[in-house]
């Protein structure tokens, strides 16, 4: 009796495990009409959009953050310029208004994912934010390709972009 129910809370343990290390996500951006889902495996360590076989960089940062006003300009000229996928990840926004204002404000011409679940989700994923700005950089099979913490001169962020296109 009690190796059956040992076996029964294993299996359920091994269940959660598996159910929380590989999981989808889906985001609204408010500058874009498109949805991006995410899909993360803990156990790959990837984290693949819905293009799962495109090079993309998500951009961490924060309304009130000075080395990220100063990023935002130099982010959207490459986004244009280079056409390589760059998503916005604001932290902080306490409702869509505030977000769309801040959008507005910042100037910012990238896709914003603006709601906490989606900070939190992402933030989890790269491992952890703790400042800003942060710029991570992923390859075309979802693995960390890498990560720039501060403000980073837009010709290391060019270079990276040719590197990975």
């Amino acid at each position: 009796m009690v190796t059956t129910k040992s076996f029964y809370c294993f299996l359920a343990l091994i269940s959660v495990f598996f159910f929380s290390a590989c999981s989808n996500n889906e985001f609204q951006t408010l500058n874009s009409s498109q949805n991006y889902t995410f899909k993360y495996d803990g156990f790959e360590k990837t984290l693949k959009t819905q293009n799962a076989n495109q090079a993309y960089a998500l951009f961490f940062f924060t309304q009130d953050c000075g080395a990220c006003n100063a990023q935002i300009p130099m982010l959207n000229e490459l986004y244009k310029e280079r056409n390589f996928p760059i998503l916005a990840v604001l932290n902080g926004a306490k409702s869509k208004e505030e977000a769309q204002k801040i959008l507005l404000e910042k100037k910012l011409d990238l896709p914003l994912l603006y709601e906490a679940k989606a900070s939190s989700f992402l933030s989890k994923a790269v491992g952890g934010i703790y400042g800003v700005p942060v710029i991570v950089f992923y390859d075309e099979k979802g693995k960390i390709n890498e990560k720039f913490i501060g403000l980073t001169p837009k010709s290391v962020l060019e270079n990276k972009i040719k590197f990975l296109q």
